[in-house]
Order: structure tokens, then sequence, then C-alpha cells
């Protein structure tokens, strides 16, 4: 994992100008690459350039997978960014219940912005939050 962690902090560098101006495709390479090698940071990065359309085609089917696949490995921002995604139904069919599952789950995950997304949503989803997540 040590050579993902590499190609993720290199992108990191490619995105955000580190020393040279920001350069998205070529931090999309890398996140890729490391995404591949299953690093949930590079997944995450990767997916957040799909749904803003940095370095490579805005596609939200494509930013929702990627989301998924390091959201499902735990990591809290992936989590949140997915349930947002199943809140719009951006890349995804909108279903709130799998929103409220990934918002719990991001929650959970120590993700302070989904702790209060649920504070706010409890009345609306009064059901789902009584039911077996």
């Amino acid at each position: 994992m040590e050579s993902a962690w590499a190609d993720y902090r290199l992108g990191q560098m490619k995105e955000w100008g580190e020393g040279q101006p920001p350069d998205p495709a070529a931090a999309a390479r890398l996140y890729r690459r490391a995404a591949m090698r299953g690093l949930a940071e590079a997944q995450q990065a990767l997916a957040f350039l799909y749904a803003t359309g940095q370095g490579v085609p805005l596609n939200e089917a494509m930013a929702a997978a990627w989301f998924r696949r390091a959201a499902e490995q735990g990591l809290a921002v992936a989590q949140h960014n997915l349930a947002v995604m199943y809140v719009e139904g951006r890349g995804v069919e909108k279903d709130e219940r799998q929103a409220l599952y990934w918002f719990y789950r991001a929650a959970t995950s120590g993700s302070n912005v989904s702790r209060q997304w649920l504070s706010m949503a409890r009345e609306r989803w009064r059901d789902y939050l009584s039911a077996d997540l």
C-alpha cells in the first residue's frame, strides 16, 4: 500500500498545485492508480474529481461508484458524500433510506457534518430512525 500512498500524495500535489501550477488531469491519473490498489483516500479524491468534472469528464455515476468503494472501507467523508449523492439523486437513484444509512455510517465513523445532518433530519426521517438499520 506504500506506493499507493505515494501516488495519492503526488496526486494531491498535482491537484492543489504545490510547487507547480495545478494539474487536475495528472491528479486524476495518480488518484486512479492509487484507487485501483484499494486506497480509500484516493478513491474519495477520484470520486470528487468525477463529481466536479475537474481533470476528468463530469460523471456523477462514476463519482458515486468511487465514493461507494471508499465508503465501504469505512472512510467517513466518502460515506457522507455518498449519502449526499443519494439525497440529491446524483449518479444514483434518489433513495432516502440509503442516504440515511450512509449518513448514519458516516456519523458513527466520526463525521460531525453527518451527525449534524441527522440531527436536523430527525423529524423528517423519524420512521427510518426507529427502524433497524
